[in-house]
């Protein structure tokens, strides 16, 4: 039925389209956005109707515990690639892989199942991270070109750039879609040398702890080196969480040739060489199982806490 929602005779009303699905199953369509939707569940309250989140609703109908987690996931997940991945864990992926694990245990075919739940156990580092962006932090010296890589990774000028040191004084986060993966890149304050005559003070320097910090908390690290000063620094990773980038490759003038240094990627974001290299190295470091270990992803792949507890559970029988 189409017709004129007015409640408590409120207000214009809302056009509705009320469709009956079941004895006890109506769906009540209005127009988009919040507002609308609001205001007709709040005038059914005001008659006695209830409100329920709708993940509770699925689980009171019945519906199986990972369709509702998938459904959840789905609502948030970003990029390509975690929906795709989110998406077949809807359609059953991981409950069928599950069910049959639980059946080999049964049946006494442990080697077997232990097999299904290793591969299920490697995923799910993956699957831990299909609703939460992968998070990298872009960190060097100041004015080694950081802001410029971070806007040529994300196609557009997101971070100011100045020549003048320091212009970058707080995480500046942008979010990007590299080869299918949500990715929240971290700009950082520059770092200055000790003990030099433009040392760090006021805002910058707080700038520069929280540039520390989130070095911490990242899950790779661009340590991003004027091209024209590399030999003249460390070109070592600190650890695998750590890429070296080289930056203004185009200032080089030949000095160093860019194949000569290994372990470094180089770039330019005036233009734009090295930055497609970058970001599928960024992605290689973040996501190795999808090189390391091709169709690891395409089956079954838990993608929360419960569901690796409940692997983990049956990997221990």
């Amino acid at each position: 039925m189409f017709g004129r929602w007015t409640g408590a005779g409120e207000g214009p009303g809302e056009d509705l389209v009320v469709v009956r699905r079941g004895a006890d199953d109506l769906e009540i369509h209005c127009h988009g956005g919040l507002a609308a939707s609001e205001a007709v569940i709040a005038s059914l309250e005001q008659f006695g109707a209830a409100r329920q989140v709708w993940p509770a609703w699925l689980r009171a109908g019945g519906t199986p515990e990972i369709e509702v987690e998938a459904r959840e996931a789905l609502a948030i997940a970003g990029g390509p690639k975690a929906v795709r991945l989110l998406s077949r864990q809807l359609a059953g992926g991981l409950e069928a892989e599950i069910v049959r694990a639980k059946a080999l245990l049964a049946d006494g075919r442990v080697a077997e199942a232990r097999v299904a739940l290793d591969r299920l156990g490697r995923a799910a580092r993956v699957g831990l991270r299909l609703t939460r962006p992968w998070r990298v932090v872009v960190a060097g010296s100041v004015n080694a070109g950081k802001s410029s890589l971070v806007n040529a990774l994300a196609g557009h000028a997101r971070s100011i750039v100045s020549s003048e040191p320091g212009t970058t004084r707080d995480l500046l986060e942008t979010r990007v879609v590299l080869d299918g993966w949500e990715i929240d890149l971290v700009d950082t304050a520059g770092l200055r040398e000790e003990g030099g005559d433009d040392a760090a003070i006021g805002v910058e320097q707080a700038g520069i702890a929280r540039a520390v910090a989130a070095r911490e908390e990242a899950d790779l690290v661009l340590r991003v080196v004027d091209g024209r000063q590399v030999g003249m620094t460390s070109s070592a990773a600190v650890s695998n969480r750590e890429l070296l980038v080289a930056s203004k490759a185009d200032l080089l003038e030949g000095a160093v040739h860019p194949v000569e240094t290994s372990g470094v990627v180089w770039t330019s974001a005036t233009s734009g060489a090295g930055v497609a290299a970058l970001a599928a190295e960024i992605v290689r470091r973040l996501v190795p199982e999808e090189a390391q270990e091709p169709g690891l992803l395409d089956g079954g792949v838990p993608f929360t806490e419960r569901q690796v507890a409940l692997v983990e559970g049956l990997r221990g029988r």
